[in-house]
This record gives C-alpha cells, structure tokens and sequence, in this order.
C-alpha cells in the first residue's frame, strides 16, 4: 500500500512515524515549502494527547524542549484574572491532571522530523495542483512543478486552506449538481471556504532575558501557574517555552460583529506596538507592563473551517487543521491534528489491512474523529466567548453588575466553573477509549464487508 501525505506539519510527520514500523505500507510526505524554517510561536498539548507522544517513543525528546511538568498529577493550571481595569481581580483557578505542556513550535516540528523512520521520505516544494481518482480506485497526485505521484491514499494535512480539501470538495459538489442536488452543491462549496472568527491574535516571542529584570522587581507576572487575562471582547496569556529561554505572547482582540466577515487583507502581517497597546487601552498595569515588551507583534487573523460533512473521499482524507481549523481558547488544535494522525496510523497498521480495505479505514475514521474533534472546535469556541465575556449567559450580568460587590463576585465564579466544565475533558478523558472504538469497529466491518450501514458515530458528548 502507498500512502502520500500532502503537508510536512504536525499531524502529517505524526502520521509517517507512527507507519514507521509497518513494512507493508510506503509514506512519503510532499511539503510545499522548501525547507522548514524555526518561525512560529508556542504550541501546547495536554496530557490525554502526552499519552500519543509515549506510544510513539517521543516523550524523552520532548522533555528537553520543554521547562514544563509532564506527569499526570493535579495540577494548578490556569489563574482567571479579570484584567480591564486599573486594579485586576482573580476570581478562579483551573485544576487539572497533568498541565499544559508547552513548546516552540519549531522545536516540537523538529523533533517530529528527528524520528521520522528512514522508509518515510519527505519531499521539499511540493505543492499540490490536483488529484484525480483513477478507474482502479487509485488517486493520482498533480504537483505545480508537473511531478505526478500515484497512490492508494491520500492524505490532506495541508492546513487550513488545505488544497486536497478544495479539490475534494469542489469534485463533490460538482457530482451533487450532477444529480440535481444543488443545495448540497452549494454546501460544500460554502464549506470549503474558511471563515474569519472575527478575533484578531497578537503574537510575540520575548527572550527570558530581556525581562527578567522586571521580573525581580515585581513589574512583571511569570508564575508557574500561568494567569489567563480576561476582559471585554480581549484575552491575553504568557507562558515560557523554549525550555524557558523565551517567553510566548499571545494576545486576542474579539470584534463580535465580525464574526463570519470576509477578512480583507493579509492574514498573517507585523504590526506596530501602538496597535496592540490600543486593544488593551485601560487594563491593569501587569498587562501593560507586558505590552512594551513586544514591539513588533505579528497580528493573525484567526481563521476557522465550518463544520464538514465528512472528513473522506474515495481514497482521500483529511486531518488537523485541512479538516476542522478552530480557534485556539482550548490548546487543543494540534492535539487534535496529533489524535488524527496516530488514529489513522493505528487503523492502517492492522496487519489484515491492504489497499482495497482502505474504504473501510476511512469509514471508521469520520465515524469516530468527525464528531468528537467537531465538538472540541464548538467547546473551544465557547471558551472563547467565556473569556472575552461575550457569552450571553455572562455578558448583561456581568455589566450590570457593580465592580467589587457580592454578584458580581457570584457571577464571576460561576464563569469560572463554566469554564472548567466545557474544557475539563481535555485532561479527564483518554485517547485510548476513542482509539478502542475504532478498533473494534474495523474488526467488525472486516466480519462482515457490507457492515458500513451499521457504523455508528462515537458520541461526541467527552
């Protein structure tokens, strides 16, 4: 079996050392960039996603690109800080098993491409054109350098404005037209178009050594527990990585009424600090005093992809961000592209599995993925609406509300219970009972090869 992977990102190189130990399957990866360059800002994963990293003989490279805990003990995680005023107030502490470990994005992709096993090649400036199902099943992949590759799979971890998705999507609706069937046409055309989240993200790498000095003197908030600011339509966070050489910066200004919009220009481009500081205008000085310190942010317009339909094709699939891109309030969008490719791996690794079995991988795969990382993309939407208090079951209580007082104290705890109950299946459930169902559903559907009516979505309540 030959399996190309289209993208060199975290759920691709996943992906291809997970099939490392497999003899009978052939990946290659087709990158479009012509190398990787150590860009990017932090990434976190938690401990259900740490667990992947154990399977695949990760975890020891991993720690030393980290300065954070790896053991699943309870842990005080988050501080939720309500910070758009002069004085901030603290009115709640997350708890978790395990914390949120973090790294430079560069250093976690690197230590990915360090295992990749020898029978993975990676090709550089690769950049998907097309694909094309052959009459024997097979997908033949169109390069814009004219290189064609065939294969029994494709895999589309090309990212949010992923080019498999684009061909797979315009080729269903085209079929659905075909049929007469032009709302479910207009569906996948509508879906394939990624939508702005109306939130902008201010991000910045400060080296450790350039504020520790304020640190000292108290100028500065770096606590193990990292702080989560919290305001009206804003977030902000810092944390280490690096191994706590730098400090990661990030920062969200929410427009609600921007919220499905066209973005028009650039999505990703530098901006002035006077911008940054004008999103945070009147935020307790702790904040402030973290503002000057990134003087040339680089501003995101954050992006996300409209729940699909299916995540398969014929011989086609996609995971991570090409699949259900979400805003990042939960940490959890590259352990979600992580759960997809160990998934898929783990699928195709079944030693009775060959090339014309692949339908059935697939259909195992949406049935249990689908749903449970579309609802990580709407819990993480709803903590983002709890944190930039904007969530309507907060927002007119909390401004009616009097600073200081006895309900606004009660409104404030009850959002940050909310808080840990919507995000709390991140460190409470294991990807190994997901893993489980997809398992025994295979077995089943290799008993019984017209089973693919009985296959049942797992709940996706976490």
């Amino acid at each position: 079996m030959k399996v190309l992977v289209c993208g060199g990102g975290i759920s691709g190189l996943i992906f291809g050392i997970a099939m490392g130990k497999n003899p009978n399957v052939s990946v290659e990866i087709y990158e479009a960039a012509p190398e990787f360059l150590p860009i990017g800002a932090g990434i976190g994963i938690w401990i259900r996603v740490w667990e992947i990293m154990e399977k695949l003989g990760l975890a020891e490279a991993l720690k030393s690109k980290t300065a954070s805990a790896t053991t699943p003990d309870p842990i005080d995680a988050l501080i939720f800080r309500k910070s758009d005023q002069p004085e901030g107030l603290e009115f709640g502490t997350l708890v978790t098993n395990g914390p949120f470990i973090t790294f430079h994005r560069h250093d976690f992709q690197q230590t990915l491409i360090n295992h990749l096993p020898p029978s993975c090649k990676m090709h550089h400036s690769k950049r998907l054109s097309t694909y094309t199902t052959l009459p024997n099943g097979k997908i033949r992949a169109s390069f814009e350098d004219g290189t064609q590759v065939t294969c029994d799979l494709l895999i589309g971890a090309d990212g949010i404005k992923s080019t498999v998705r684009d061909n797979m999507l315009r080729q269903k609706a085209a079929r659905y037209a075909e049929a007469g069937d032009f709302e479910a046409a207009y569906r996948c055309l509508k879906a394939n178009q990624p939508v702005w989240a109306g939130t902008m993200a201010y991000r910045g790498l400060i080296p450790m050594e350039k504020v520790q000095k304020d640190l000292a003197k108290g100028n500065l908030t770096l606590e193990e527990c990292h702080i989560q600011h919290m305001g009206k339509n804003a977030n902000l966070i810092v944390y280490p990585i690096a191994n706590g050489t730098m400090v990661n910066f990030a920062a969200f200004y929410h427009q609600p009424d921007k919220v499905g919009t066209v973005f028009e220009g650039p999505w990703v481009a530098n901006v002035s600090n006077d911008e940054l500081k004008a999103a945070y205008a009147g935020w307790e000085p702790s904040v402030q005093s973290w503002l000057k310190f990134v003087e040339n942010p680089s501003r995101w317009a954050i992006h996300t992809i409209e729940k699909l339909d299916s995540y398969v094709a014929d011989g086609v699939v996609l995971v991570g961000d090409a699949a259900h891109a979400m805003v990042p309030h939960q940490g959890s969008g590259a352990g979600q592209g992580i759960e997809d490719g160990y998934f898929l791996a783990t699928l195709l690794s079944n030693p009775s599995i060959t090339a014309r079995d692949i339908p059935k991988v697939l259909a195992v795969y949406d049935a249990v993925r689908r749903p449970f990382s579309l609802e990580v993309c709407r819990r993480s939407h709803l903590n983002g609406s709890y944190y930039t208090m904007n969530n309507p079951d907060f927002k007119y209580r909390l401004a009616e509300a009097l600073p200081g007082t006895p309900e606004q104290e009660k409104i404030l705890k009850e959002l940050a219970g909310a808080i840990k109950s919507n995000w709390e299946w991140a460190w409470t459930t294991s990807f190994n009972d997901n893993m489980e169902a997809g398992l025994v559903m295979l077995k089943k559907m290799m008993a019984n090869p017209g089973a693919y009516s009985e296959l049942g979505g797992v709940s996706a309540v976490l």
